[in-house]
């Protein structure tokens, strides 16, 4: 590859590829399915603070039975005074 290029930074090279065989570092994959994520996320134009995001693992866990990937998605809203969110504070 020439010196200038540069892979992904959103787990897309790793998720083409779909290597499962490389073991997590840290409980991290550094390769393979389950390092892809999907963000959406939306924020107030005037004053650019994030109003809510979602955060989806399609590849999260492999069901050993059968063998097929279950995914988990997080999601948060701060607007005004509103403050919730999927997961514990």
């Amino acid at each position: 590859a020439p010196a200038n290029s540069a892979a992904p930074t959103d787990s897309t090279n790793e998720y083409i590829a779909g290597r499962e065989d490389v073991a997590p570092v840290d409980g991290i994959a550094p390769a393979g399915l389950c390092s892809a994520l999907v963000l959406i996320g939306a924020y107030d134009r005037r004053t650019g603070c994030p109003v809510l995001g979602v955060i989806n693992e399609p590849f999260f866990r492999r069901d050993p039975l059968t063998h097929r990937w279950q995914g988990r998605y997080h999601w948060g809203v701060a607007y005004g005074e509103t403050r919730l969110s999927s997961l514990s504070p």
